[in-house]
């Protein structure tokens, strides 16, 4: 049997404290919605931007090593910068996993951290499946030990990934990163309750997700830059177009999507 390397998480304390203004996330919303602006949400990101309004979530793959400069980032952000943290399955290393799975989860309760991930099953990579297989489960768990939404890098394992998710129960949304697949694996995804975010994929008009936007519904949509060189905006403003809807208007459903994926984190939960 594999060996099992997740322990309960320790909340008491933690979580549990009091939170500072600095991690007021809504507070944030506030000052912008009285000025009469709208948010650009990125949820998954690995560089954050200058461009604004904006609140973006940056993915870090965590590593021992880096632990010091992680906790010192997230301390050091700005209020409209939050992160999520996990072990990539293309870095994921058995010889290391037992220490970097103890870094991310002393890192993943700080008031920063809004979700667990990038983690997921991948393919196309050299790394053992099985292994992955175990580490992604591992996310799983902690995720619902912490009460945080889980974003996953899926490549050509979509029946994996949804056989994971009915094999457990949980109350955390499961939100797949970088969607770009065909009108039969959304389908799947969204009749299992999955969140989908897009990125720059659509904005190749003959991309799948391009033509499959339409029919997706808007209350399961998440939207993001990933890696690429673009603005956040731009992917708003081509959403928007394809779906035929106004950008304000596709700002206020993602924020919707937003706080309620949010509200399952017991530090933003505490500050609503």
């Amino acid at each position: 049997m594999a060996q099992s390397y997740i322990k309960k998480a320790d909340l008491s304390g933690q979580i549990s404290a009091t939170i500072s203004q600095k991690y007021d996330l809504f507070g944030y919303f506030h000052v912008v919605n009285a000025q009469s602006c709208m948010f650009f949400i990125d949820l998954h990101t690995h560089q954050f931007s200058t461009e604004s309004p904006q609140l973006a979530i940056k993915s870090i793959d965590v590593k021992v090593p880096n632990e010091a400069l992680l906790h010192a980032e997230l301390e050091g952000s700005q209020p409209n910068q939050y992160f999520s943290l996990g072990l990539h399955p293309w870095y994921i290393n058995p010889t290391t996993i037992e220490q970097d799975w103890a870094c991310l989860q002393r890192l993943a309760v700080h008031p920063k951290v809004l979700m667990i991930g990038e983690t997921g099953l991948d393919r196309l990579v050299a790394t053992d499946w099985t292994f992955q297989i175990q580490v992604f489960r591992q996310h799983i768990a902690l995720a619902q030990s912490l009460q945080k939404p889980l974003i996953i890098h899926c490549v050509r394992s979509f029946p994996e990934i949804i056989q994971c998710k009915k094999m457990v129960k949980n109350n955390v949304s499961w939100i797949i990163h970088g969607f770009n697949s065909n009108e039969q694996i959304m389908k799947q995804l969204l009749d299992k309750q999955f969140f989908i975010s897009v990125g720059t994929a659509v904005l190749q008009s003959q991309s799948h997700i391009a033509r499959l936007l339409p029919a997706m519904p808007i209350e399961q949509l998440f939207l993001e830059t990933d890696d690429k060189n673009c603005t956040i905006s731009s992917i708003f403003a081509k959403v928007a177009t394809i779906r035929g809807i106004d950008i304000e208007f596709l700002q206020e459903k993602i924020f919707d999507n937003f706080k309620k994926n949010i509200h399952l984190c017991p530090q933003a939960a505490s500050i609503v």
